[in-house]
């Protein structure tokens, strides 16, 4: 096997817009941004990301149940982070199934049409679900922080 296999790939943190100053005012102002995962194995899939420090200085704790007891990596690179814009592209209506223990799953028929759809909507390509239907979004842009900032000088803290 070569050597470059082995390499782990560049952490980049994707935030959405509204975000956008406030992990920059992490990073400047908080130690970084931590992220954390989910320890939950019904969704491992899932991020969330903190400032790594309080006002206060003390580290920041899990932010979820289900999140590990410390984080998964420490950003305090502005250039490792990128905000990424997406747009709707279709809904899909969905039918749900029990799963196993207490879980419930989206059909075999649901799942093949959400995961084309989301295929089909290109590289970058999302999906989260409200109530009864799947909405798939395109990556519309991506724009390194510093740069999008830049472009944006106004934009609201929430």
């Amino acid at each position: 096997m070569s050597p470059e296999v082995c390499v782990p790939a560049a952490l980049t943190l994707d935030v959405v817009p509204r975000d956008a100053v406030k992990v920059s005012r992490w990073i400047e102002h908080c130690g970084g941004v931590a992220v954390w995962a989910c320890q939950d194995l019904s969704d491992p899939s899932r991020m969330w990301y903190t400032p790594a420090r309080l006002t206060d200085g003390s580290p920041s704790g899990p932010p979820h149940w289900s999140a590990g007891r410390s984080p998964v990596h420490l950003i305090t690179d502005p250039n490792a982070v990128a905000v990424v814009e997406h747009r709707e592209v279709t809904r899909l209506r969905i039918s749900l199934r029990r799963g196993y223990g207490l879980s419930i799953v989206l059909t075999d028929a649901s799942a093949k049409r959400l995961k084309r759809a989301v295929i089909e909507a290109g590289e970058g390509a999302i999906h989260r679900f409200e109530g009864n239907e799947a909405v798939v979004l395109a990556e519309v842009s991506r724009t390194p922080l510093l740069a999008w900032l830049e472009a944006h000088p106004d934009a609201p803290a929430v």
